[in-house]
Order: structure tokens, then C-alpha cells, then sequence
């Protein structure tokens, strides 16, 4: 995902929610010059191909599935997605609902992770943020 390992800053921030004791978090990353654009291109380039995955995680072998989704009208660009992954033994379904925002030469991403239900990050929440980081940035 956008990672931010080329940043300049980065900031982590974890959400603990009253109804969902899964979970979620943002990372806000600033980059120099036109380093966001491209960052940002990246992950958008590497979704138009990629819809599936594997991997070994705390619970072994996963398949993963990636689900694009109409990205809320925030910031210069943004993406959305579904990461959805079966739990051993029937356990049922991971979802995590992911946003990731480039708003000039700043990234933010969102994250939300719910298990047997669908995931989603609160727009409120991304609408607030995204706007801070338009309004707090130099022309």
C-alpha cells in the first residue's frame, strides 16, 4: 500500500471506536515537491492490475481479495477499496475498507477493519481531515 517510506514526515494515528473493537487508523505523510503525485500514482497503478493476493500471516497461509470502490470526492485524487480475507476454520470474512487521499504534496490514508461485517471508515471523519490538510498547506 502507500507506506509513506519515501516521506519526509509521516504521523500514525489509531482510532478505537465505541462499536467496533476492531478498529482503524490513518497515516498522514508529507513529501517533497511532486513526490505525493507520484507515490500516490504508484498505488493507483498497481490496483488497475492486481485484484488478488497470498501471503503468510499470524493465522498462516491468506488469499486475499481487492474490490475497488467509488473514492469519496475529497482532496486533489482518491482511491477506495475492500481488502477482504477469509478466517481459518470458517472463522469468516476479514474486511478492511481502505481511502487514500493526495491533497497537493500530502497523503493521507484510512483504514477499517471489521470481522463478519462490512468495513467503513466514517467520510465525516475523512472529510474533516483532508480538509485540515488543504487548509494547513502553503500555495
Amino acid at each position: 500500500m502507500l507506506d509513506a517510506e519515501n516521506a519526509s514526515a509521516v504521523v500514525l494515528q489509531i482510532f478505537n471506536w465505541k462499536k467496533n473493537i476492531m478498529g482503524g487508523g490513518s497515516t498522514l505523510a508529507s513529501y517533497d515537491d511532486t513526490k505525493a503525485e507520484g507515490a500516490f500514482q504508484e498505488l493507483h497503478d498497481s490496483l488497475t492490475t492486481c485484484r488478488s493476493f497470498t501471503g503468510v500471516g499470524q493465522f498462516g497461509k491468506f488469499n486475499a481479495k481487492i474490490a475497488l470502490e467509488k473514492a469519496p470526492d475529497v482532496g486533489d485524487e482518491a482511491l477506495s477499496f475492500h481488502l477482504t480475507m477469509p478466517l481459518p476454520d470458517g472463522g469468516g470474512l476479514r474486511d478492511e475498507h481502505h481511502v487514500f487521499v493526495r491533497t497537493g504534496n500530502v497523503t493521507a490514508s484510512f483504514a477499517e477493519l471489521n470481522i463478519g461485517e462490512k468495513a467503513q471508515f466514517p467520510l465525516v471523519l475523512i472529510n474533516k481531515q483532508v480538509d485540515r490538510l488543504a487548509t494547513a498547506q502553503r500555495p
